[in-house]
This record gives structure tokens, sequence and C-alpha cells, in this order.
């Protein structure tokens, strides 16, 4: 992995963590009315939401990273790339 792919990568990365938590944010608001839990050592804080936002937001992170992870790698190694490389050479 060369470094322009490291950059876009990580960057790709901290987009892809920065939107999904947005959108759990957003959604969890929507759907319950009020704020995601943010401490769960408050005692306003139901235990259920505890663990369904957890869960919400593990597996929402875990799916946008590996869509910018298929991303990047899609655009580093697509016919573009290859036409990039043979140029370069």
């Amino acid at each position: 992995m060369d470094i322009g792919q490291r950059v876009v990568t990580t960057g790709a990365l901290l987009v892809s963590g920065l939107v999904a938590r947005k959108v759990l944010d957003v959604g969890w608001k929507a759907v319950t009315g009020h704020q995601p839990p943010q401490d769960p050592d408050d005692p306003g804080v139901k235990m259920w939401e505890v663990v369904i936002f957890a869960a919400l937001s593990g597996a929402l992170v875990g799916l946008t990273r590996q869509l910018a992870m298929r991303g990047v790698a899609k655009r580093f190694s697509g016919p573009a790339a290859k036409e990039a490389q043979q140029k370069a050479s």
C-alpha cells in the first residue's frame, strides 16, 4: 500500500466514523425523542438504552468502516489506477 492510499484510507475511515455517529445520533433522537445515552453511569439512563445504543453504534461503525475500506480499495485497484500506474512506468 503506497502512501497516497494510506492517507486516503485514513481520511475515509475518519469521515465514515463521523458519518456513522451523526446518523446514529439523529436516528436515535427521531425514534426515541431524546438524545442518545452519553454516560452509562448516569442514573437517569436506562440500561436497555445503553445496550441497544452500543450494539447499534458498533454495527453502524463496522458497516461504514467496511464500506469505506472497500471504496478506497476499489479506487486504488480499479482500471483508472492501473492506467495511472502504466503511465507512470
